[in-house]
């Protein structure tokens, strides 16, 4: 629930209109501040989104932030609540990951809220930072794992190869693109076998400075920029996901070379203007 109070907080701090159901026009006009018109719906019956739902808002509104894959938020959310709404039962293992879950969405949130950790968290202020620290351990273990493997599985797939032999097949492997094509991945060096991978991801128009900084001072470039979620390689056969590109150190914004305007909002403002001079 707080959680979910949070996810609606951020929403509403740009405008109340995005924490409600958008098919539901009373909630809308009670958003809008037209609630006057929304006759027999009192704002206190406003229908307002499910907490998987604002956490997809929420993503899409802060890619680089909320790094959380949106399936493994519902389903740990998911798991860990109607086992106790429906049932009355929880599993401890489950309402732990959900909480962790929990803990990494809430803490971006609050610091794009401006809002003081210390005075959201009180008594459980421990706990969150002894979780996070859990949870850090546990991905670095499992990176040094994946890393030991896919090091150890190209050496025995091209060990043997000389020189020229290793550039043929591995031009002929990464010449190929993955599954899911090119449309959100940039080509990126394996950091187990330093051969060409891919790092995919969300797509989002953002502002840059002529020196290429996003968000810098000056920032009036739109350009397209890649946030990973992931990582594949097709030599070794690594694959990593969400908080594991930050232990690798892998990027965690990309500025592709793509035309950013085709990804591009239209400019309501501008086309009625232009439409009101004709």
């Amino acid at each position: 629930m707080a959680t979910e109070h949070l996810l609606k907080a951020y929403l509403s701090s740009l405008h109340p209109a995005l924490m409600v159901d958008a098919n539901d026009l009373s909630s809308l006009l009670h958003a809008t501040d037209h609630g006057t018109r929304a006759v027999g719906v009192p704002v206190t019956r406003i229908k307002t989104l499910g907490v998987v739902a604002a956490y997809k808002r929420c993503k899409a509104l802060l890619p680089k932030e909320l790094t959380v894959n949106e399936q493994v938020f519902a389903a740990d959310l998911a798991n860990a609540r109607n086992g106790v709404a429906h049932i009355g039962l929880h599993d401890a293992g489950e309402a732990r990951q959900a909480v962790t879950v929990c803990f990494r969405v809430v803490g971006p949130l609050l610091k794009v809220l401006q809002a003081e950790a210390k005075d959201f968290w009180g008594p459980y202020e421990a706990l969150y930072e002894h979780l996070l620290e859990e949870r850090a351990d546990k991905i670095q273990l499992g990176l040094t794992i994946k890393l030991t493997k896919a090091a150890s599985d190209f050496e025995s797939r091209y060990g043997s190869l000389t020189g020229a032999e290793r550039r043929l097949v591995f031009g002929a492997i990464t010449m190929g693109s993955p599954s899911f094509g090119q449309e959100n991945s940039e080509r990126y060096d394996c950091p187990a076998c330093d051969q060409s991978g891919w790092l995919t991801g969300r797509l989002n128009v953002e502002w840059a400075n002529e020196h290429g900084e996003i968000d810098g001072e000056g920032s009036d470039d739109p350009v397209l920029v890649l946030h990973p979620g992931s990582f594949s390689c097709l030599v070794c056969g690594l694959l990593l996901e969400e908080e594991e590109l930050d232990q690798a150190n892998l990027p965690l914004e990309v500025v592709t070379e793509r035309d950013p305007h085709p990804y591009m909002e239209p400019d309501v403002d501008l086309l009625y203007e232009q439409l009101s001079d004709r």
